[in-house]
Formats: C-alpha cells, sequence, structure tokens
C-alpha cells in the first residue's frame, strides 16, 4: 500500500494536475491505509498534503492550516466535512466533492414588509442652515516596529521592518538593502509609522476647525497577520483610541471593527462555537477603550457581537455595524453563515425603530459587499435591507479598500438602470498599504435643526504626499487633494442620482475619469501611478462603483461596449499566511503522518 501511495503522489507532482479525481483518490488510499475513524481525525493533515502536493497557493484554508490557528480549523474542518472527500470541494476549484461551497451559499433574511413609498433624496442646497464637520477615518494599519532604513521590498507580507523580531537589528547595515524604508512610511509591503499616525492627528487638530464628531472605520493594526494575539490586539484598540482621544479630548469617535481586529485575521467566532474560540476579549478591550463614546444602554450588545446605536443628535442615529461576521474569508462562517450572532437581524430592528421616530441613521462599518470581499449571501441580504428602509438610510461610510471610491445601490438589485436609492463612501486609508497615499476626509452634513435632512452635504479630501516629503522629511505637511467633491466631480449635490450620473459622463469624458483614476490612489504619473489606459481598464473602475453585491447583471452595458477589467489594486496581496511564514515548527500527530 505504501509503494501504491508513493507511486501516486509522484504521478500527481509530476503532472502537476489539480484534478478532483486523483485528490478523492488519494483520500481513499489514505483512508484504506488508515481506516475511516483515523482518516478523519487527521483532515488538517490530509489537506496541508493536498495543498502542498497538488500545489493549491490560492486558498486560504491552505494558509490557515499552517498557522497557529490550525486547532481552531480543525474544528471548522469536523464540522463542515461530512465524508473525506469533502475536503478536495473545499480545496478544488472544479465542484469536486459535491461540497457546499460557501462562497455561493445564499441565504433570505426575514425583513419587514409594509416599506412606505421610496422618496428619493433631494439636493440641500441652504448654505444658512447649521451643519456638521465629521471627519472619517479608516484602515490605520499602525506598525509599531517600522523602522526607517530598513528593506521596503522584502518579498515578505510586510516590510519597513525586522523581518525576526528575535535578533538584533543592525541598523547601519544598509548594503544589501534594495529600497530603504523612508521616514514617513513607503507604499508597498509598508504599514503607518506610529509618528505618521500623530502628525496626521495633530495636522487635523491645527487646521480643520471644531469636529462634531469622528468615524473610524476599522482595521487599526498592521498587516502582520502571522504575529496576531489576543493580548497584543487589545493592547493596540487602547493605544490607538488613547492617542485619537488625546487629540480630540472633546470630540466623540465611533468606531466600527474591521476584519484586521480578529485573531485570526477575518474571522470573528460566532456564539455557535466553543466559547474558547469567542471574541469576548475584542469586544471588552473595544467597551473598555471606547467608554464615554458608547451609551451604557449598548454595552450589552457590543459585548455580545461588537455593534452599537446611538442616537447623536435629535433625529440622527448612528449605528456601528460589526460586518465582519459576513467577511468571506471568516472561515467559522463555513458552519454557518446565516446572519452570524444576530448582526443583521439586529440591525432592521434599529432601522425599524428609526423608521417609527421618524429618525434618520448613518451606518459606520468595514467591508462593502464589492469586490468578492464580503459572502454573496450577507451582501444580497444587506443590500435588500438598505434598500427596505431607503428613506431612513442616510449615509453609509466604510473602508477596507484603502481606496476612494463610492458604490451605487439601485432599487433592483440586478438592473443599474432602475432607480438609484443610496450611495455608500468608502473613505481612503491612512496606511499606503500597497499602491496608496495616505489620506483622510471631513464631511459636511447637514445639521442640528427642525427639519434638517442629516444628508451629507459635500466633503474635502486631504493627503500626503510620499514622494515629496519623504524628499523633505523635515518640513512634511498634509495638502488637500480637493475641497470639494461637489465642485471636483461636478456633482450638484451628493444624493445617488448626481453619483449615478457620474458614472454616465465617466464612460466618455476622459479628464473626468483620470482625474477619478488619480484621487483614487491620492497619486499622480509623477508619483509612479501607472495609468488607466484602455476602455476595458475604465469600464472595470465604473462597474465596481455598480457592484456593492456580486453580479455581473449590473455591468452588462459596459461589457458590450469595450469589455471590463475589473481593478486589480492587491490590498490583500500575502497578507495572510504566505509560505515564507509558514509555521516550520508545527508537528501535526506522530498518527497522522503521511
Amino acid at each position: 500500500m505504501k509503494i501504491l501511495l508513493i507511486f501516486f503522489v509522484l504521478f500527481c507532482v509530476t503532472n502537476a494536475q489539480k484534478d478532483c479525481t486523483e485528490c478523492k483518490a488519494l483520500v481513499d488510499l489514505l483512508q484504506l491505509e488508515w481506516g475511516e475513524e483515523k482518516t478523519e481525525d487527521c483532515f488538517v493533515d490530509i489537506a496541508l498534503f493536498i495543498c502542498d502536493t497538488f500545489k493549491i497557493e490560492d486558498n486560504a484554508v491552505c494558509d490557515y492550516i499552517v498557522s497557529d490557528f490550525s486547532d481552531e480549523f480543525m474544528y471548522v474542518l469536523k464540522e463542515i466535512l461530512v465524508t473525506p472527500h469533502q475536503i478536495c470541494g473545499l480545496l478544488m476549484k472544479n465542484n469536486c466533492g459535491e461540497f457546499d461551497d460557501p462562497f455561493l451559499k445564499t441565504w433570505n433574511m426575514s425583513i419587514p414588509q409594509n416599506a412606505p413609498a421610496f422618496i428619493e433624496q433631494q439636493i440641500v442646497t441652504s448654505t444658512t442652515n447649521p451643519t456638521h464637520r465629521v471627519l472619517h477615518l479608516t484602515d490605520l494599519h499602525v506598525d509599531m516596529h517600522y523602522t526607517i532604513g530598513l528593506e521596503a521590498q522584502c518579498g515578505s507580507p510586510q516590510c519597513c521592518r525586522p523581518q525576526d523580531m528575535n535578533v538584533e537589528i543592525v541598523l547601519n547595515d544598509t548594503e544589501s538593502v534594495k529600497e530603504p524604508a523612508g521616514p514617513w512610511g513607503n507604499l508597498g509591503s509598508c504599514d503607518t509609522p506610529y509618528w505618521l499616525l500623530t502628525n496626521m492627528l495633530d495636522n487635523i487638530a491645527k487646521t480643520s476647525g471644531k469636529l462634531d464628531y469622528v468615524m473610524v472605520s476599522g482595521d487599526l493594526v498592521s498587516h502582520t497577520v502571522w504575529a496576531y494575539t489576543p493580548e497584543s490586539h487589545s493592547f493596540m484598540v487602547k493605544n490607538l483610541s488613547d492617542t485619537i482621544r488625546s487629540y480630540f479630548p472633546n470630540t466623540p469617535v465611533y468606531f466600527a471593527v474591521g476584519n484586521h481586529e480578529g485573531v485570526p485575521v477575518d474571522n470573528l467566532a460566532p456564539h455557535y462555537t466553543p466559547k474558547k474560540y469567542h471574541m469576548d476579549w475584542l469586544y471588552k478591550a473595544m467597551s473598555d477603550s471606547w467608554n464615554g463614546w458608547i451609551p451604557e444602554d449598548q454595552e450589552k450588545t457590543i459585548h455580545y457581537n461588537g455593534c452599537y446605536m446611538k442616537k447623536i443628535y435629535p433625529g440622527r442615529r448612528l449605528i456601528s455595524l460589526n460586518n465582519v461576521y459576513g467577511d468571506r474569508m471568516n472561515f467559522w462562517l463555513y458552519i454557518n453563515q446565516t446572519d452570524p450572532d444576530g448582526t443583521l437581524g439586529w440591525l432592521v430592528e434599529q432601522l425599524l425603530d428609526a423608521e417609527k421616530t421618524g429618525d434618520k441613521v448613518h451606518i459606520v462599518a468595514h467591508i462593502p459587499g464589492s469586490d468578492g470581499e464580503a459572502l454573496e449571501g450577507y451582501a444580497f441580504n444587506y443590500y435588500k435591507i438598505i434598500n427596505r428602509f431607503a428613506n431612513t438610510v442616510r449615509g453609509q461610510f466604510f473602508g477596507h479598500t484603502h481606496s476612494e471610491k463610492f458604490y451605487m445601490m439601485y432599487a433592483d438589485p440586478f438592473d443599474a438602470t432602475s432607480t438609484p436609492t443610496n450611495v455608500v463612501y468608502s473613505a481612503p486609508s491612512v496606511t499606503p498599504y500597497s499602491n496608496f497615499f495616505p489620506a483622510y476626509r471631513i464631511y459636511t452634513i447637514d445639521g442640528d435643526y427642525s427639519g434638517s435632512t442629516h444628508q451629507v452635504i459635500d466633503f474635502e479630501e486631504w493627503f500626503f504626499n510620499l514622494t515629496s516629503n519623504n524628499a523633505n522629511p523635515t518640513n512634511v505637511k498634509w495638502e488637500i487633494l480637493y475641497s470639494s467633491a461637489n465642485l471636483e466631480y461636478g456633482l450638484k449635490g451628493q444624493i445617488p442620482r448626481e453619483y449615478n450620473q457620474l458614472i454616465e459622463r465617466m464612460k466618455t469624458d476622459q479628464d473626468l475619469f483620470n482625474k477619478f483614476f488619480e484621487n483614487h490612489y491620492r497619486r499622480s504619473i509623477y508619483d509612479g501611478l501607472q495609468p488607466c489606459g484602455d476602455q476595458k481598464c475604465r469600464n472595470g473602475f465604473l462597474c465596481d462603483s455598480r457592484q456593492f453585491h456580486q453580479t455581473d447583471k449590473l455591468c452588462t452595458d459596459l461589457m458590450s461596449s469595450g469589455g471590463i477589467t475589473m481593478p486589480n489594486d492587491n490590498k490583500k496581496k500575502n497578507t495572510r499566511y504566505s509560505a515564507r511564514f509558514r509555521k516550520s515548527s508545527r508537528k501535526g500527530k506522530d498518527e497522522c503522518k503521511i
């Protein structure tokens, strides 16, 4: 039997075929060799062997099973795999093993009927009524170990820092450094130096005037995902919350949970899992750090699922929604993705209560339903909820993409010619990770007065030019990217209809699109930005703005007019457990050795 098994493995490796039949035959041989009970006990080891044998390098499962969290993943595998063959369906991309693919699964949310007739938002033109100025920060990704002069192109998921924290750092050894980490940060696989964060906060405090409140839509920690621990995350939540509070001591700050707050990354365990996996430690750290910003009557909710609601002004409520429970890389959801910990059910209750009292709602969350980052079941149910309460929801403020984006929502989620119902703001990141210059945004919002619409009226954006500031590191400055989004893009106002027309105008107006494209990155060709040079590229960006859930039906006109190449910003490139960081210290059970 062992000789037959070796021959089969050599055949697979030699031919490099990721073939379902061969995978199932391999599992059959192992089951014959070990027996059924032992096979089920060794799912993790089998999965790792299949990943290596068939060279499956783009599946999150193959990353997690070699991480420090293989015990957690072992629990998930045992819950979702009824037969050993299904492990092939989990890893292969060809409907193998009759596995119920969580990425394709959908489910239906119970949503209250009897929705009031939709009332299209109107442009707010008055300049005499009170307004609010609201700061939006997202994706801070602060790296406390950022070190000036270390390699910025190190080939690992995280550069500009020591690659082995257990050895002495020799800072003056620069002969082998291809690109030294800049004084204020670097594009590529480098995160935010702490001093860049404090410099930004200092600039905001000195130049922005009075801020009425701050929104932080998630992702506080760096991309060193292999080093995540509950202790380090709790420290960073408190440290960064205290840092922001120190610059704005009298300004409320409202946070949302990001996918990098999970340990492991992307993963928040719902309460149907064993208690040892629950996220109580994270939610407690958040509750303690955000003391004074969250109402006492919301403490129970935030301790349970990381969500909360606050009535911030008469007629306006702010909801912090923890939508990492819809993250497509949250492997706990492979067990059951139907409204984990009741977050969407809770959202419906909050919106229904606001509708009954006539209040308007702003939602702060992290992951948009676009880019394939959210499970379609979650994204589509969220979409339907917002459409049901389209008269109530007056602002959605997200992050995660690191880019400056907006997304449309339509009365028919599959038809971009139907009535636009909502616009979703995805703010630029503070971190330069990947291809983006650091930035922040300040909204002007219809203020606190009788008859307020509570709509966004306009916003300004500031950015940090790493090219010029690293060249002159003792005299750095934050610059206005634009002082008015309305003027920048020729919008009459911040309403869904105007943003939908912006997409239509950018189909043929190359200058307008180029402006949108450069603002997407806060960079230009002079900073090394490669232009979006053909119709397919342009159509990809425009299609992306329509897809707040995953369907090509929203982009049929673009497909027929030149085709589509979707943006590839590589925000998540190498951010999980790459081969370089696979734990060689991990030892399987002796009885599972293959």
